[in-house]
């Protein structure tokens, strides 16, 4: 981008014929520094010290995170010194709380900075907000398709700003957000809510909006997972997902996001695994199965570079999703995944091994013969030195530009540690996610004005949860709503329908007494005990069936008969409150406290919710007829007509 405005300005120049143009110099003059900056250090590094530069590592055990480092030893030290790695990245298990974090990092990164290089590492996390959300101790945020239902790009831009200011205070310089997909299959089992929408055009808008709302805190972004993962029905943590789409069908719809990111400026995209056979059909024997697979947009040249970098003009970095999930590491090699990966046009590989040492496990020598491979593979040709080159360049360059060669660790641990406490899951914060969950409520469905709950004549209320977690959730919304007035919670029980079968005892007891059920819903398979407990309701005297969606709402058309559908649109993630009180699921307790009246739904649905048709292999199939159109929704608890 600096590079084109300095093309411009001196095309003026030219043109108009003034003899000095400050702005330009002034920027040509920086696009100099930067590029002298990063050839100079280029020119001192070694192979294996590009190749290094090239990797982002994590500290754990595994894909699951068995364990996981929560401080540094001298072991993980040495390891950090001896080599010069791009970046780290962080994962839950890593993050325990606000001064472990900042120890944790800090002591990363001194350990980097003090390699024969000494350049700053990338430290990354997946805050994406809402579903995944790894610093459990800070702001959840009620998640990108929750911000959709909103429908307001300034609230989407304030979430990100504000999951932006926590991770910037505990260290972190990157965050693999946002989530740039379009939920284009109802039965996605891992982008799902992580999506804005199914519509292109509003994911695009919501992306740009995060991006800026991360940008006010110096937090690198990265678009994720090109060129696109919404489509399919796989998730490539287990599975390498095949989608049919072409390249046109990829540019009307999945690519959409991307092409608005890119011109926004975004600093990274994330790869996905997934196989595109209409456009790359070269193949590679699986060492599973020995059967033969396309290669996964990772690995292919004709979508990496072909599409992404000479069709659609991105010329930043890419990186890999990780490459340990099990779309890559069950089928190839994983030195010729690296290969491949770098061949195709990659910049950086995303934990290409996994770091971990103690009494019972050691992977330190596992790196080691990685990479042994890898440079033997650059001495015979198959790795071009330039092509290691040009993607150094690239992450040197934006660490310059970004200010990470110059301002990490600027500041005393002492100062960091004050900033970070002071705003690290802050009462402002929690409150304010409150509210943003609360703005994107949908209300589908609400017959002869069954919600809210205070407004009816009384009655004994039955809650039924799917597990747990969402029960504890329950008797934090409870306890609120008893505080507020607006339950009487003695006439309100909560059960866990998780293990019962239909005629179980208990169950069938609390529906006999119940005057009115309110269910949770969290997938959409259709549930035949949901059906059941509904139908049972309605045999009841004048007993009414809430249905609080509480993840993707296509799950509305399997249960037609409800008298009301409320939608959530995120189970997950631990919130407290501004007095400290959690976790709880944020979306869940908001939604569960404006059934009883607390606020009022002002979403409307950011997807298209098709007709439920049938039930094939245990998973639910759509109709092409619709059951409720993008931006419905329900206002002031009116009555559906």
């Amino acid at each position: 981008m600096k590079r084109l405005l300095i093309q411009i300005l001196v095309m003026a120049v030219l043109c108009i014929g003034w003899s000095c143009c400050p702005q330009a110099a002034a920027l040509e003059k920086e696009e100099k520094n930067v590029e002298e900056q990063v050839n100079e250090i280029l020119t001192g590094m070694s192979t294996e010290q590009k190749l290094a530069q090239m990797m982002i590592i994590t500290l754990r055990s595994d894909m699951q995170g068995t364990k996981c480092v929560t401080q540094l030893d001298p072991s993980y030290e040495d390891l950090l010194e001896k080599y010069d790695f791009g970046g780290l990245i962080l994962f839950a298990g890593n993050i325990m709380d606000t001064e472990q974090t900042v120890t944790l990092i800090r002591d990363c990164q001194t350990a980097a900075m003090n390699s024969p290089l000494g350049i700053p590492m990338l430290v990354c996390v997946d805050q994406e907000g809402g579903r995944v959300n790894r610093v459990s101790f800070g702001t959840a945020g009620s998640g990108n398709m929750s911000l959709a239902a909103a429908g307001d790009l300034a609230l989407t831009e304030e979430c990100a700003d504000m999951l932006g200011q926590e991770i910037s205070a505990l260290g972190f310089n990157m965050d693999f957000a946002p989530v740039s997909d379009v939920n284009s299959n109802p039965n996605n089992p891992i982008i799902a809510t992580r999506a804005f929408s199914d519509d292109p055009d509003k994911v695009a808008e919501h992306v740009k909006a995060f991006m800026k709302g991360l940008d006010k805190n110096c937090i690198c972004t990265s678009l994720k997972h090109f060129p696109g993962h919404g489509n399919v029905g796989e998730d490539s943590h287990t599975h390498l997902p095949c989608s049919d789409h072409t390249k046109e069908e990829l540019l009307s719809c999945d690519l959409i996001p991307f092409i608005e990111g890119i011109g926004a400026g975004t600093d990274m995209i994330m790869t996905a695994h997934i196989q595109y056979p209409a456009i790359e059909t070269d193949t590679y024997i699986s060492k599973e199965d020995g059967a033969e697979v396309y290669l996964p947009a990772t690995l292919s040249r004709t979508i990496m570079t072909g599409l992404l970098r000479e069709e659609l003009g991105y010329d930043g970095i890419i990186i890999t999703d990780a490459m340990g999930m099990a779309a890559i590491a069950a089928h190839f090699d994983d030195t010729d995944a690296a290969v491949l990966a770098i061949n195709a046009g990659v910049d950086i590989l995303l934990c290409p091994v996994e770091l971990y040492q103690d009494e019972e496990i050691d992977t330190f020598p596992a790196l080691e013969t990685y990479m042994e491979k890898l440079l033997a593979r650059v001495e015979a040709g198959d790795i071009k030195e330039e092509d290691l080159d040009e993607s150094v360049a690239r992450i040197l360059k934006m660490k310059i530009e970004k200010g990470i060669m110059t301002g990490t660790l600027s500041e005393t641990r002492e100062e960091q540690l004050e900033r970070a406490k002071a705003v690290v899951g802050c009462a402002a914060h929690h409150e304010r996610e409150w509210e943003m969950a609360q703005l994107g409520l949908t209300l589908l469905k609400n017959e002869d004005g069954m919600l809210p709950l205070n407004g009816n004549d009384g009655g004994k209320t039955l809650i039924l949860t799917t597990d747990e977690e969402r029960t504890a959730t329950a008797g934090y919304a409870l306890s609120r709503l008893e505080k507020e007035g607006l339950a009487d919670i003695s006439q309100v029980t909560v059960m866990c329908y998780s293990d019962p079968e239909a005629d179980d005892g208990s169950l069938q007891e609390a529906l006999q007494s119940a005057d009115q059920v309110l269910i949770f819903s969290q997938t959409t398979r259709k549930s035949e005990l949901i059906c059941h407990v509904i139908d049972q309701v309605h045999q009841n005297r004048k007993g009414r069936a809430a249905l609080l969606s509480l993840n993707l709402p296509y799950d509305a058309a399997c249960y037609e008969d409800a008298d009301a559908i409320l939608c959530a649109f995120n189970p997950f993630g631990s919130a407290h409150d501004t007095e400290g009180n959690g976790p709880f699921n944020l979306n869940v307790a908001a939604a569960l406290c404006a059934a009883f009246g607390e606020s009022v739904p002002q979403g409307t649905l950011p997807v298209n919710v098709p007709k439920f048709k049938e039930i094939v292999d245990d998973k639910t199939v759509f109709s092409d007829e619709l059951l409720y159109e993008r931006g419905f929704g329900l206002q002031d608890w009116k009555q559906a007509q």
